[in-house]
């Protein structure tokens, strides 16, 4: 199943935004590597599905087979993937994962109810909240030896003292956007322990789950593990960043207890139906013929991280391997560029796009998010101009 790498000059040519939209402080180009798309295309099956619908005439609003069927393939794959037995009742349609969490947000957490977010994190998961008037309260992880030897872990007793000071929900992104972490289901269940003893929610952001690059770790998805999980998570998924059809909304939204899914259902109509009908048919496809496809896509991505950490190793940059995902995080904190802005030297200095640690917590100033899912002419170019950078 052949993965079509696309040079930097197509790129350009295209105008994709990974690699046009930002430049050096001079206009001039630099490499693409901080939105979370890839430079792969998409799997051949898919991007036949969504011609075929193209060619059929399906540009109209959602038919009503296509939720039926997003949530069949959703259910499906979930159960051949990660032995999660989801039952595809259970499974409704909406354009993205953001727009679940902001539903989320607004309609099932307590009013003005902080959240919590562990963090590093997704840049939205920090902005999102405060458009609902709900204040963030932002829980720096566990790094080093505290990790446990993950290299990074989720700090429990700073999120147990956010629910203890009312926090209504606690944002949970497995595979962890941008650490690579896969958590383990010993993780998992001490969440849960914490999170049941108090009237809060758990949004669980799990678009990267088919995403896992070391296959001696399994995924297990959180609200898998017992109706206890299931009673207080809001499970939100796509094939938006696994096939690369993120510019084609189609997400999923996994609520298999049945109080919460009534809950949802009596707004969930305001999320469906922003979902496209091309990603959906795309989404579809993915899910049920995309599988070979995504193992030659995760190799790749796996023989970049090994260049980068090979690279790297004896270096004074902070770097773990990802577990999972293509997004990598990079710590400058020993290096000359800690001192400045390492998002603003890797830009100006280095030609590399790449997303400004402060944004993604605010204990993150010396850090920065870098995406590996590119051709390996480029990943060697990343790490060749940050090492000539030291």
């Amino acid at each position: 199943m052949p993965v079509r790498l696309y040079s930097d000059t197509q790129l350009y040519r295209t105008g994709s935004l990974k690699w046009t939209g930002i430049t050096r402080s001079n206009g001039d180009p630099t490499i693409g590597a901080w939105v979370a798309e890839m430079d792969f295309g998409t799997a051949p099956e898919v991007a036949d599905a969504m011609k075929r619908a193209i060619d059929n005439g399906l540009l109209g609003y959602q038919p009503t087979w296509l939720a039926p069927s997003v949530a069949a393939a959703t259910a499906e794959f979930h159960d051949r993937r990660f032995g999660w037995d989801v039952d595809a009742s259970h499974v409704r349609l909406v354009a993205s994962v953001l727009p679940a969490l902001e539903a989320t947000i607004n309609h099932l957490v307590r009013p003005g109810a902080p959240v919590i977010v562990p963090t590093p994190a997704y840049m939205p998961f920090l902005s999102i909240p405060g458009k609902f008037d709900h204040p963030v309260i932002e829980v720096p992880s566990l790094r080093g030896t505290r990790a446990g030897g993950h290299g990074w872990a989720l700090d429990l007793e700073g999120i147990r003292a956010g629910l203890e000071s009312g926090a209504g929900l606690v944002i949970l992104c497995n595979p962890w956007n941008p650490v690579g972490r896969v958590l383990r289901e010993e993780e998992l269940r001490a969440l849960h322990d914490l999170v049941s003893r108090y009237d809060a929610l758990v949004f669980a952001d799990e678009i990267h789950s088919s995403l896992v690059l070391d296959e001696s770790i399994p995924f297990v998805s959180y609200a898998s593990l017992g109706p206890s999980y299931a009673s207080h998570t809001v499970t939100a998924t796509a094939a938006s960043k696994g096939w690369n059809i993120a510019g084609l909304p189609c997400a999923q939204v996994i609520l298999p207890d049945e109080e919460l899914r009534g809950r949802w259902d009596e707004f969930g109509a305001q999320v469906r139906h922003g979902a496209t009908v091309i990603g959906a048919v795309g989404t579809i496809t993915a899910y049920q013929h995309g599988d070979a496809w995504q193992r030659e896509v995760k190799d790749l991505i796996r023989a970049n991280v090994d260049l980068v950490e090979s690279r790297l190793s004896g270096s004074p940059i902070d770097f773990v391997r990802p577990e999972g995902t293509y997004l990598t995080w990079w710590g400058f904190a020993r290096t000359d560029l800690g001192r400045l802005s390492p998002c603003a030297v890797l830009r100006d200095k280095a030609g590399i796009a790449t997303n400004e640690g402060m944004t993604l917590g605010a204990d993150y100033r010396e850090w920065a998010r870098i995406n590996l899912a590119c051709a390996p002419d480029v990943a060697e170019r990343i790490v060749e101009r940050v090492l000539a950078l030291l």
